[in-house]
Formats: C-alpha cells, structure tokens, sequence
C-alpha cells in the first residue's frame, strides 16, 4: 500500500468499526462487483450515493487512481482491515497482516498431506485469527481441492477465535466476499467466536473449540513490557510461559497444541526468539522433554513483515509423534523453497536452559566445550540507566577550573567539576573513531560511602556543594518525573537515575558495541572512574584477563561465532548481548600461551593461533 494513501487513511477515515466497515466494503464492491447482494451481512453494510459517508468512497477512489494502484481484490482488502487498527489495540493484542506468501507456505505444509476427501472433513482454526486472512486461505484451498461450496466449509470445516469483537466481524465479512467472489451469494453460518484464548485452559471454555485436525496462524506480537498485569497473570497458568518475562505469543503454542487431536498439524508464522531467549527456557524444556516432532524455518535477520522490525521463523508441529531432535533450516532470504532441506539437531545435545544452538550446531557445540564459559571468565556490564540521557549527559561547551559551561534551551548553565565523570558509549566502536573523541561528560549525584556502598547525594548538600548542577537539574525536574511513566516514587530522590545499576565499575574495562555488524574493535581502558552508558563492557580486577578476551572478541573465529549464534538485526547488525555470546568458550591457557596471545598484533597470527585451540 502506498504512502499516500496510508497518510489518507490515517487522517481521514473515522475510527468506529462500524463505518469502516461500511467504507470498506461499499469501496470493494463497486469496484469488483455489480449485480445485486442478496447476502444480509454484506448488503447491510453497502453505502448508497446519498449517505454521509459516500464521500469517503469518493476520495479514497481519488487516493487510488493517484497511487496508481491496479487490483483491489480481497488481498488488498485484508491491507486495509489490518491497517486501520487503532495502534493502542495493535500494541496491546499485536494484530499484523500476514504475508500471503507466508499463508500460502503454511498451508501447502500442513494441508498438503490431506486427499480431497480427507479435506472435506478436517477441522482448522486460527486461534488469533485477527481479520481472518489464514481462513479465507484454508476456505479457498479446501473449495479448489474438493469442489466442496462456501456455506459447508464454513459450517463444516474452519474455526476462528479473536479477543476483538471487529475482528470477528471483518473475518465474517472477508469470508462472505471470499464465496461472493467465487459466485455464492448468500447467508452463512460461521464458526467464529470473540474469546481470550488464553481462557482455553478454563472449565468454561467453549468445548467446540477445540480437538482441532489443523491450527494455523499468526499469534501475537506483543512484548512483555507491553503486556498488562492482567494478561500476565493468565500467560502464567501455562508452563511455556514460567521463565523469564514471557511476551504474549509463547504460551500460544501450549495452547494449539493442546487444541490439536492426536495426528493434528500446527503451523505458524512467529517471533524466532524463543530459540535462544530466557523467556523461551520453559518453552523449549516443554517441547524437548516430550521429545515433540517440530520443525522450524528460521529467516533470522530477514524481515518479512512490511514496515514492521521483527525476526522471525515458520514453526511446525506434529502432535503425537515422538522425534530425535529438532528439524531446522535457515532461510536468511525469505525465499520459502519447498520442500524445505531440513537438518535433524538430537534433542540430547541441545540445552534447554543457556538456548538452543540450531544454526551450524556441530561448530557451536565445539567452541561453548572449550575451557570456560566467557560469561564466567569476566563479568559483563550494560552502563549507567539515567533514563534521562539528555539531560545528565553533555558535551560542554566551554571550560574553566571549577566549572563546564553548557547551553540549554537558549540558556547557559554551569556545571561543577566535582559532580561530573567522564562517560562512554561504546556503541559508537562499531565505527571507526578515536575513543577519546566520544568520551563525555555525566552529572553524577552519587558518592561512595565507607562501606564501599554507592549513595545518592542528599538534596540538602547538593544545594550546598554543587549549586550550578542542582539549579540545572531543577530547571529540568519535570522531564525527570516523566521517568517510568511517572512512577519516579520509589527513587532515592527525583534526581536519582531510574536504575542502580553501574554506578560503580572496576579499574579495568574493555568496551565493545552491544551491536555490531564487522569484526569487533574493543578498547581496554584503566580509567578508575570512566562511566559506560548504551553498549557493553566486560570489568575485572585482572588487566590480563581482559588483555586475552580482547584479543578473542576480535578475532574472526568470535566474529564467526556471533554470525550463526547471536540474534540478527537488519543491515547485518548481530546483538553482543549475554545470551548471545556468554557460552562462547576461553581456552584453559597456561601462563606461557596467555603471554604469547597477549603478545601478538597480527590479526591473522591470532586468528590461527587461536584455531588449535577449538578445532
């Protein structure tokens, strides 16, 4: 869909479901069908040139012939549905429209086993249905398949269950067009209900939603920081979802399979995270320890969705029966070949608890046996959390012995010396740069005690001793209950930092990017009071310790690692982040390799040096 005409939609067309729906429809038909409706759903709906509303039919048709646009078939149609979510529902219930590639791939898996009269008897749900695009793909197949009519498909063979009532409604309404389309113009009776599926493990439950032969779909994208105190009591009724802090769709695969019969199919297209993630611990303990026959299609990096930053993976279920391992291809192109060339990963060599390793898991398995873990040779610091980086965190603009002199909002503002700490993000080293080009200054209202214990300083001192930066931070108090949503009760003071976390760092720091998409140039720092903020930086008490990992870190052999191991972000970004790279193996060096290692320049030299060690 264009710009222009997302930016029509967004500004013009009403928000109540009800004339969206009219809109919508009324628009379709006129332009893809002409002789009378006898369908009561869809005639209802049908504007006539004297409503009010008609003029919407007027000027999106107008947004159209601009945009060039050439079909508006029911493809398009399911676009627009999708689209006009409000975005609060989208963040709340995570509805996305589904790629028609993507149904088409899922249904061809797990509907093409089925012979035409196997098809005309099966029972298929969506158990997030959204708009209904999934149905009206299985409705189409099982007609083209069996020859069998609309009105006994839907009565007979396919199931839908939304937590949004319009979402129902335009399912029904995108079904009646699918059989209008195909000439079958009249009332239907639809299995299709407005329910929590996370209700499915009530006594209550509706029992003719379930014992499903096939369950397709898309569950929701929704993170875990997103999901209200409510939904989260509901997602811990089931075992997937106890580890971590779950995001919504993972306790939606217990759920479809415990919809499944015996012999059923599960397909989805779904978050990839589960695969390596904390929260996905009891997830993959609850398919490794049933020994489940799935199967995934991982596209990593790749984004399928438009306009959508996601990563994701087609995941595959047959219930009942019992597998060695987990079948796992990648897919980094989104090219969707089928028959997809799967590779077996046994069961007994996967870890449940630190993620699985799918992706070149031989190599992998190789490296994470070798000496010890690195997220146990050296612990691992993310920086300072102000939560207000603007304000704490400057580059002066001029200097004087006792003061930084900085500009804000047209006003100038000092800032003493004994207040501030230099600070770093070392994100920034994924590019070439000088680091002390992006060393900055941090306001730092914090001292430490004789017990060794970080301290906010009390306000009453701070009027007294640092006048300048107290005067600056009260001009800027307001943004700063602004922090967590204005839930700022519970700090120190309204000028703490919204986290405790960092405020004190060892002598010896080697900071890398939290992302990277080259090899890693690290930088090993002996600045006692150096800050971090974004990024990452591993600290010890031991300079050698530090010496050796970066020498690891920026040897091509980690880099290697992090590209088949670590999460993918686009433009080839990897995330260095614990669970992506703290199972990766440091050698047991004896004092004479550690001296040799720390001794080598050369980044070809380590690299093979390093290879004897984990080959």
């Amino acid at each position: 869909m264009s710009t222009s005409i997302h930016t029509y939609l967004n500004k013009y067309i009403p928000s109540d479901a009800l004339t969206v729906n009219r809109i919508f429809v009324t628009f379709f038909l006129r332009n893809t069908y002409h002789a009378v409706i006898y369908n009561r759903l869809l005639s209802q709906l049908v504007l006539n040139e004297g409503h009010k509303d008609f003029l919407y039919i007027t000027f999106i048709s107008k947004q159209f012939q601009k945009s060039n646009v050439q079909t508006i078939d029911l493809e398009f149609l399911i676009k627009l549905f999708e689209f006009v979510i409000s975005p609060s529902d989208r963040i709340v219930n995570g509805a996305i429209y589904t790629p028609k590639q993507i149904r088409s791939a899922i249904l061809e898996c797990c509907l093409g086993k089925y012979i035409p009269e196997q098809l005309n008897h099966i029972r298929v749900c969506d158990i997030a249905c959204g708009c209904g695009g999934f149905l009206m793909d299985v409705a189409e197949y099982i007609h083209v398949k069996t020859g069998k009519t609309f009105k006994n498909i839907f009565k007979d063979n396919i199931y839908g269950i939304d937590i949004q009532d319009y979402s129902v409604e335009r399912t029904k309404i995108l079904l009646s067009l699918l059989a209008l389309t195909y000439g079958e113009d009249c009332d239907f009776e639809f299995n299709l209900m407005q329910a929590d599926t996370l209700n499915f493990c009530l006594e209550s439950w509706n029992q003719d939603y379930t014992s499903f032969d096939v369950i397709v779909g898309n569950p929701p994208y929704v993170c875990s920081r997103n999901v209200s105190k409510q939904i989260k009591n509901k997602m811990l009724q089931y075992e997937v979802a106890c580890s971590g802090h779950p995001d919504l769709y993972i306790p939606f695969f217990q759920i479809a399979n415990e919809m499944l019969k015996d012999g059923g199919v599960l397909g989805y297209i779904t978050m990839n995270s589960f695969i390596r993630s904390v929260n996905g611990r009891s997830l993959r303990k609850y398919f490794s320890s049933q020994k489940m026959d799935i199967s995934i299609v991982d596209f990593r990096g790749y984004q399928v969705f438009d306009k959508r930053t996601t990563y994701t993976c087609l995941f595959f279920l047959n219930k009942g029966i019992c597998a060695n391992g987990v079948k796992y291809v990648v897919d980094e192109k989104g090219l969707i070949r089928m028959p997809f060339e799967f590779r077996e990963i046994p069961y007994s060599v996967l870890d449940d608890k630190k993620g699985w390793n799918l992706n070149e898991n031989r190599k992998t398995e190789k490296i994470e046996a070798v000496g010890i873990p690195i997220g146990k040779y050296c612990q691992s610091r993310h920086g300072i959390a102000t939560l207000s980086n603007k304000t704490y965190i400057f580059r002066p603009v001029s200097e004087d012995i006792l003061y930084y002199h900085i500009e804000k909002d047209g006003l100038n503002f000092v800032i003493e010396k004994g207040i501030c700490r230099d600070v770093v993000n070392s994100n920034k080293l994924n590019s070439n740069v000088d680091f002390a080009s992006i060393i900055e200054k941090v306001i730092y209202p914090y001292y430490m005690d004789h017990n060794g214990k970080t301290c906010v300083i009390e306000e009453e001192k701070m009027q007294t001793n640092f006048p300048g930066a107290y005067q600056y931070l009260k001009y800027n108090k307001n943004i700063l209950l602004l922090r967590d949503k204005g839930y700022t009760q519970n700090y120190q003071t309204w000028y703490a930092y919204g986290r405790t976390q960092s405020l004190w760092m060892p002598k010896y720091k080697l900071f890398f990017p939290k992302f990277a998409n080259r090899p890693l140039q690290c930088v090993l720092s002996e600045d006692s009071d150096l800050l971090l903020y974004n990024g990452i930086a591993f600290v010890c008490d031991s300079k050698e310790r530090l010496q050796i990992i970066q020498k690891i870190l920026e040897s091509r052999l980690f880099w290697n690692y992090v590209v088949k191991n670590a999460k993918p972000y686009s433009s080839d970004y990897y995330s260095l982040s614990g669970v992506d790279i703290k199972n990766f193996g440091v050698p047991n060096f004896t004092e004479k390799d550690k001296r040799h290692l720390i001794s080598l320049d050369s980044k070809d030299e380590i690299n093979i040096w390093l290879k004897q060690f984990y080959e």
